[in-house]
């Protein structure tokens, strides 16, 4: 079993065989210096690819912050985006040599897969997130058309009671 704490919050925990952790793999470590940006983990569950991003706050869309938010929702899209690429790249063993996205994960029927990016924000209000969770849509519209994946956006509350990603109680 596997937890993953990122951004003050405990992801898990998975199974091993359900879980690529990007940021410690050697798939990404292989590509990272080439300013390949990447998610915490992906969970494979159900038929599900679940990329997850964890943050342990975001700027609001403020006037005065707009130039920030923007930043902000860049770099969520990018990392969003390099991961598919890497896990994909992974699958059709571009990089066969390092490729350790576990043998359970390699095998799903991803023809029937079905994506979703999550963003987590610790300790958010829940009023804060639509703004991101609508801009966030309108950046990665070209990507989430193509890939047919959707985008949620949500607290460590919501990532607890909704999507199970989080255990207090471990």
């Amino acid at each position: 079993m596997i937890r993953i704490d990122e951004s003050g919050m405990s992801f898990g925990p998975f199974d091993d065989s359900c879980i690529f952790w990007v940021e410690k793999s050697q798939l990404y470590n292989k590509v990272q210096n080439k300013e390949v940006k990447s998610v915490e983990f992906i969970l494979a569950e159900n038929n599900k690819l679940q990329f997850v991003e964890a943050k342990s706050s975001s700027p609001r869309p403020t006037l005065d912050n707009k130039i920030k938010f923007e930043d902000f929702i860049n770099e969520i899209a990018l990392k969003f985006l390099h991961s598919i690429n890497l896990y994909y790249s992974g699958i059709l063993r571009r990089h066969e040599e390092i490729n350790d996205i576990p043998d359970k994960i390699k095998i799903m029927d991803n023809s029937q897969v079905s994506i979703r990016c999550i963003l987590v924000i610790k300790g958010h209000e829940i009023e804060w997130l639509p703004p991101i969770q609508v801009a966030l849509n309108r950046k990665m519209i070209s990507i989430s058309s193509i890939w047919n994946f959707e985008i949620a956006v949500m607290n460590d509350s919501m990532a607890e009671k909704s999507y199970k990603l989080i255990n207090r109680d471990i």
